[in-house]
């Protein structure tokens, strides 16, 4: 019986040891707040209380077990890393879903452990650069501006040789489970004199990757002769040429009668030879590589040549009629 009494009176004790402890356990809860994309250094205010994130990108609250609503809030400003910003976007597993896009939310629980994951976009810095297809950079004066879409069906002008920010991870909410992915964009065009010069939505890149963006861009040359129609001699002085925006390049013959027009876009063309003796001669050219058009000049040798055919032929012409009509005369004597 003494046995029974002490063995019941050292349960009684470990017990009461234990029970402030239960009791403490049982009323801590933790409340963890994850970011996506995983960042470092992002603060969080959790009522009055500030935590930031850690190398994993969390961050943690604990407080008593209690049945109030508390309030989660996300610093207002922007954080910039290595070159990227990041922006507050929405919340996910903050239970009320009207304050998903709201930096503070309210009403939040504490009666058991919980993850509140917050999302952000990223920009990136990227710089855009062109070069022909050989690989020379091509002035900024020629392609100032390129126009690029990305995969989310959104148009940007981005100027050439200057750093602008893209977005280049997008928070995504998919079966209850808000996660990041990545942003790419397609190249549409890259103009110069007022044609298109690159094939559209062939040439890619993601900022989160590229930052530094090269372009390919190819120019060609265009080199113009004249030839006599008739004779095959050399004809005219210079080549002038109009370009696809309406203005003109006028580049004199050099050696060989011929004219290089250079680092010019594909599209279509007017050729004139001008300083000719004769008729203007004009052609039309669809430029796609490097090319050479020799454009046939009708001279003043050739017109009074065709004259001069003409008039003999009219007199052989002639002459055979009154040969003709003096045979049906003999005919009818």
């Amino acid at each position: 019986m003494a046995y029974v009494v002490r063995w019941l009176v050292l349960v009684g004790v470990v017990l009461v040891g234990l029970a402030p402890t239960s009791a403490v356990a049982a009323t801590a809860v933790t409340v963890t707040v994850r970011t996506t994309p995983q960042l470092a250094g992002v603060r969080f205010v959790f009522d009055g209380q500030a935590a930031v994130t850690g190398a994993d990108g969390t961050a943690r609250f604990t407080g008593a077990h209690d049945f109030a609503g508390h309030t989660l809030a996300v610093d207002e400003r922007e954080l910039a890393l290595n070159g990227r910003q990041f922006m507050f976007a929405r919340w996910a597993g903050q239970r009320d879903p009207d304050q998903a896009f709201r930096r503070t939310v309210q009403g939040l629980p504490l009666r058991r452990d919980y993850t509140v994951t917050a999302a952000f976009t990223a920009r990136f810095r990227v710089t855009v650069r062109c070069v022909d297809q050989d690989g020379r950079a091509v002035p900024r004066g020629r392609v100032p501006y390129v126009t690029v879409r990305s995969d989310t069906g959104h148009t940007r002008r981005l100027p050439v040789g200057q750093p602008v920010w893209l977005d280049g991870l997008l928070p995504v909410y998919r079966k209850s489970v808000l996660t990041s992915r990545t942003v790419g964009y397609a190249l549409l065009s890259a103009d110069a004199y007022g044609t298109n010069t690159v094939d559209a939505g062939r040439q890619r890149f993601k900022p989160a990757s590229d930052q530094e963006v090269v372009f390919r861009t190819p120019f060609h040359d265009l080199t113009v002769s004249a030839r006599d129609a008739v004779f095959g001699s050399g004809a005219g002085r210079a080549a002038r040429v109009t370009l696809p925006d309406g203005s003109v390049r006028e580049v004199p013959f050099g050696t060989g009668r011929a004219a290089t027009l250079r680092d010019l876009p594909h599209g279509q063309y007017e050729v004139e030879v001008t300083g000719g003796e004769g008729l203007r001669a004009v052609q039309q050219v669809r430029l796609s590589r490097t090319q050479s058009v020799r454009v046939r000049v009708v001279s003043r040798a050739d017109l009074a040549l065709a004259a001069g055919t003409v008039g003999v032929l009219a007199a052989g012409l002639l002459l055979i009629g009154r040969r003709m009509r003096g045979r049906r005369g003999g005919e009818r004597g």
